[in-house]
Order: structure tokens, then C-alpha cells, then sequence
């Protein structure tokens, strides 16, 4: 089942136009512009990053402590969860002894998003509920009905699915209460442009869709395909940023309302017309989600090795993107390790063990804070006696194959040996072959120089100095540099720029970026003690790369040494 933290963003969101990112013109915009144009950039991290620190800077000179606290809260949307966690701490702790409506809260909910991101469903919820707990300290109505749809969705899942449903019908009536739009506006910022009636519609959505999502996870099937209709029907009058999201999401729930009520045929069309749409849009626990119902389905109707492959997608998912699983996905697991059972395949029949066993490891953790009387359902002794046996199995299998081994072995040996004296002999040949070769090169004049580009000193210059600009506005740090992005905005061709890197630098596009980002994180490292309590994958994602082994691999390549050990040696140096 799909449930994202994208409603923070709903719940936050303005709209307005600004083009100007110099630290000049920015310090001279309005507050309230500034915000509108962070919104406007929020994808776009470097521009993101300037306008924050533009309000943060302002706010500071004025000594206004809710306005340096906006600063902090914009500062901690932009980078990765960790990082984004200690700007919501510097958020929290400049606010804490004040009485205001927003903050503050807000640093909890932005610490309860990020935790989510990373999995930690506990810190998630205490974060969560600390924001509550402010929200009606401060009577912040906004921050209730939002902090309340996470709480229901949680308890849903891992708490008391009864009590999750009453939770939804009391925040329900709370939103249709005759006061409900003069509390919105008594709790959203003065300033702020958003239609009072849209923040309603959006909210409805917000609360049918915990409807659906809790009658799910009762098996009230009935009630579930009633709420997601009404859904659906309110989408028709709703225009909002959101629209795409809540129609995949109740397109999701029809494809499990169809699964559980034994409608496989109309679940698979379901999945197919999601999967249509670009893959970018999906989330990869829906994607995830999809196969797994998808696959299902399929053995549900009898095509098992169809539906083997599906969940085989499903399952690469979940190792390449580390998405958290519900407990109902837990049969995706029991489904591959039964396959492999039948086809007595012991290593894969491992595998499926192990990753039950972790799962269990996850769920008891989630269960023993949300309703511990779940944990004697677990059945990990009888998964782990079932896993010894099967590696006893392959050890006895091991010990018969050996004499075959070894005689393997010899044989390997002696075709290595005839191979490597044929390979040696062609060797000897190719060099004779490569002598005569330039014997006849010498009595042939030589060959002319090849063609140098012909640029202007002009189109030079202007290259150079658009260099000068991207190195000291530190845009190597964007993920998006590509040759020919880079030529277009120099307003130049991909040719001329990387003729001038060439000649310049001394070095390719990719050497010349990737040596720049890891100068940045050199520098970085050395003189913030705080970069360097992030992971290396953090570190990396900061400083432009994709992934930690190309930015370990660019490091190592620069400096001969990796991140991690220059880490640990500047940490050495600190403590002494």
C-alpha cells in the first residue's frame, strides 16, 4: 500500500514568480517573496540553497528569531535526511522557548518526514508526536489535522486497526466542524497565498484516503471500494499540486481492493494502465507494491511462473532500493522461498530465509513499540531451524564434491597451461609483425599532425570565464552537469568547451567535474567538523555524485587514498 510524506509538501505549498538569484538582488527581495521563490526552486537544490540562505542572512541582521527559524525550516527541505535533520534541530532549538503556532513543531514534523525517509518508524512516530503534543499546546489546528493522518496511518499498520479507524472518524468530524476555516486560517502564517478552500479539499482527500487505507487493513472490502469511489469522484473538482498523486493512490487501492475480493483479472489491468505512465511518477514502494499484487494475481489465476517474475521485480526492488515492507508484504518473501522449495533450489531457499529473518527482525522492533502483544505471532526459531538444516545439507553436498573438485582443478590447470603457450606464441608473432610494421612506417614521410579546432580568442576567453563562474558558484555540485547541459548555458557547443577543458585543465569533462567535487569535499571534510559525522553515501550525494563507490572511486583516483580513511584520520587528529 502507498502512503507518502508528499502531503508535508501540500500542506507548505505557495506559488509565485522570481527569476534573480544573485546574493545582491535576494537580500533586497521581500521575506514573503523569498519564500514564494524557494517554493518555486525547491527542486533545483543550489538555487534552493541560495534564497534560504538569503532569508536566514536577512532574519539574522534583524535579530528576528521566527524569521531565522523559516531560515532553518527551508534549510532542511533541500539535502538528504541526515542533513536535513540537523538544520530541523537548529530549527527546534532556537525555538524552543517560545510560544508560537508554527515552530517549534514544525522542526518535529520535518525530523518525523526525514526519519521516515531513512526507516526508522520509531523516531518517525516520537517525532511525530512530539509535534502533536506543541500543535495543540499551541492550538495549531493546520499541524493537528496533518500530524493526525500520519498517526492514523501508522496505528493502522502496526497498532489497533479498530482504534485506528475511530482515530480517523473523530479527525474527520474535526474537519467538518462550522468553525473548521476560520481555525486554518487562525493557524497559517499571515502572508501566505493559498486558497482556504483548496487546504479543505486537499485535507478531505487526505481523510478519505485513511478511510480506504483502514477498511483495507480490516478486510472491509465493502466499505474500502465505497470510500475510494467517493475518492476518485472528488478528484473530478480537485485541481490542487496533488492531483497526480492521490489518482495513482486510489488507483493502487483499487488494484487491492480487486486482489482481496478475487477480481486477479481486473487487478492486472489495473497494474498495467499505473505502469503505463512514466516510471518516475511512481514511487518505488508503489512500484514495488504493484508487482507484488501483480505477481500474485497472476498465480492466483494459475500462470505461476508468470507470477514468479513479477515477484522476482518486486523483490530486486526491495534490494536495490532498501524499500520498507508492510507485514502483509511479508508474503512475497513466503511465496519465492515456497517456489524454491518446490524446485529444491538450497542457496536460493537460504536467501529467502534470511530475508524473512531480517524482516521479522524489523517487525518485532515496529510491533514491540506499537502493540507488543503481536510479537508471539513471529515464528523465528522454527526459520532458523529450518535455515540450519538446510546449510548442514549443503555442507554434506560440499564434502562428496570435493574428490570432483580437485580433479576439476588439475584439469583447468593443465588447459591453462596449453593456452597460455599458444597465447605466448601469438605474442612472439604480433611483436615480429609490429617491427616490420614500423620498419615500413620510417620510409614513409610522416604523417601530418592531426587537425587542431579553429576557435577565437574571443569564443576562448568567454569559455574561460564561464569556468571561472562555475567553479566559484560551486555548480559542479549538481547531479544534472552533463557536457552538453554545461555548453548550452556557457552558450557555446560541447565541442569548443571540452577543446578548452582539454587544453586548460589538462583533463576530460567527467576528470575535470569529478576532480572539482572532490576538491569541494577535501576542503569540506577538513573544516567542518559536522560534514563528516554524515555517511560517505551522504557525503556523496552533497558533493554531485550518484553514488558512494564513484565518488570513493574519484577520491582514491585524486589523492591515492579513500574518504572513509581521511575520515577517520582527521577525526584522529581533532581528538588529539
Amino acid at each position: 500500500m502507498k502512503r507518502s510524506f508528499t502531503l508535508l509538501f501540500l500542506f507548505i505549498h505557495v506559488s509565485l514568480n522570481a527569476q534573480n538569484f544573485s546574493k545582491e538582488k535576494l537580500l533586497a527581495t521581500e521575506y514573503e517573496d523569498l519564500l514564494v521563490l524557494f517554493n518555486e526552486v525547491a527542486d533545483d537544490s543550489i538555487k534552493a540553497e541560495r534564497v534560504a540562505l538569503a532569508y536566514l542572512e536577512k532574519a539574522r541582521k534583524e535579530n528576528d528569531t521566527i524569521k531565522m527559524a523559516r531560515g532553518y525550516d527551508r534549510l532542511a527541505r533541500i539535502f538528504h535526511a541526515e542533513k536535513n535533520i540537523i538544520f530541523a534541530d537548529s530549527l527546534i532549538e532556537l525555538t524552543k522557548n517560545f510560544k508560537d503556532k508554527t515552530y517549534p513543531a514544525l522542526g518535529y514534523i520535518i525530523k518525523s518526514y526525514e526519519y521516515q525517509r531513512i526507516g526508522d518508524l520509531i523516531l518517525k512516530t516520537e517525532n511525530a508526536l512530539k509535534a502533536y503534543e506543541l500543535a495543540l499546546k499551541n492550538e495549531n489546528f493546520s499541524q493537528q489535522i496533518y500530524i493526525s493522518d500520519y498517526l492514523i496511518y501508522t496505528k493502522s499498520i502496526w497498532g489497533n486497526k479498530e482504534e485506528a479507524l475511530l482515530l480517523q472518524r473523530k479527525r474527520h468530524k474535526l474537519m467538518n466542524e462550522h468553525d473548521y476555516f476560520s481555525k486554518i486560517k487562525e493557524s497559517t502564517r499571515q502572508g501566505i497565498k493559498q486558497d482556504l478552500y483548496d487546504i479543505h479539499l486537499g485535507n478531505e482527500l487526505s481523510s478519505i484516503l485513511n478511510f480506504v487505507f483502514c477498511h483495507l487493513n480490516l478486510k472491509n472490502l465493502d466499505s474500502a471500494s465505497i470510500y475510494n469511489n467517493l475518492g476518485i469522484s472528488k478528484l473530478e473538482i480537485y485541481n490542487g499540486p496533488q492531483k497526480k498523486y492521490y489518482q495513482e493512490w486510489f488507483q493502487e487501492c483499487s488494484v487491492e481492493i480487486n486482489y482481496y475480493s478475487g477480481n486477479f483479472s481486473k487487478a492486472i489491468t489495473t497494474v498495467n494502465e499505473l505502469l503505463k505512465n512514466p516510471r518516475n511518477t511512481l514511487q518505488k514502494s508503489s512500484l514495488l507494491n504493484l508487482y507484488y499484487f501483480k505477481g500474485h494475481s497472476f498465480i492466483e489465476l494459475g500462470e505461476y511462473e508468470v507470477g514468479i517474475g513479477y515477484l522476482n521485480s518486486a523483490d530486486s526492488i526491495f534490494e536495490v532500493e532498501k524499500v520498507p515492507l508492510q507485514p502483509y508484504q511479508r508474503k512475497l518473501f513466503e511465496t519465492l522461498l515456497e517456489y524454491h522449495n518446490v524446485k529444491n533450489n538450497s542457496k536460493k531457499k537460504i536467501k529467502y530465509l534470511n530475508k524473512l529473518l531480517y524482516l521479522d527482525s524489523i517487525f518485532k522492533i515496529n510491533y514491540q513499540f506499537f502493540d507488543p502483544d503481536l510479537i508471539k505471532n513471529f515464528e523465528t526459531p522454527k526459520l532458523l531451524k529450518e535455515k540450519q538444516e538446510l546449510i548442514d545439507s549443503l555442507e554434506n553436498i560440499n564434502q562428496k564434491s570435493k574428490v570432483g573438485l580437485w580433479l576439476g582443478f588439475c584439469v583447468l590447470i593443465i588447459c591453462l597451461y596449453l593456452v597460455g603457450h599458444y597465447f605466448k606464441k601469438q605474442s612472439k608473432y604480433k611483436k615480429r609483425f609490429d617491427t616490420l610494421m614500423l620498419q615500413n612506417s620510417q620510409r614513409i614521410q610522416e604523417s601530418t599532425p592531426p587537425n587542431k579546432i579553429e576557435i577565437s580568442t574571443e569564443i576562448f576567453n568567454g569559455i574561460i570565464n564561464n569556468l571561472i563562474e562555475f567553479e566559484n558558484g560551486k555548480k559542479y555540485l549538481s547531479k544534472k552537469i552533463s557536457l552538453i547541459e554545461l555548453a548550452h548555458v556557457f552558450k557555446t557547443n560541447s565541442r569548443y568547451l571540452s577543446f578548452v577543458i582539454n587544453l586548460e585543465k589538462g583533463q576530460s569533462f567527467p576528470q575535470y567535474i569529478n576532480d572539482l567535487r572532490v576538491g569541494f569535499a577535501l576542503k569540506e571534510l577538513a573544516i567542518n567538523p559536522r560534514f563528516r559525522k554524515f555517511t560517505i553515501k551522504a557525503i556523496a550525494s552533497d558533493c554531485g555524485f550518484k553514488s558512494a563507490e564513484s565518488f570513493s572511486k574519484a577520491f582514491f583516483k585524486r589523492h591515492g587514498i579513500y574518504p572513509s580513511y581521511y575520515i577517520k584520520k582527521l577525526e584522529n587528529l581533532s581528538d588529539d
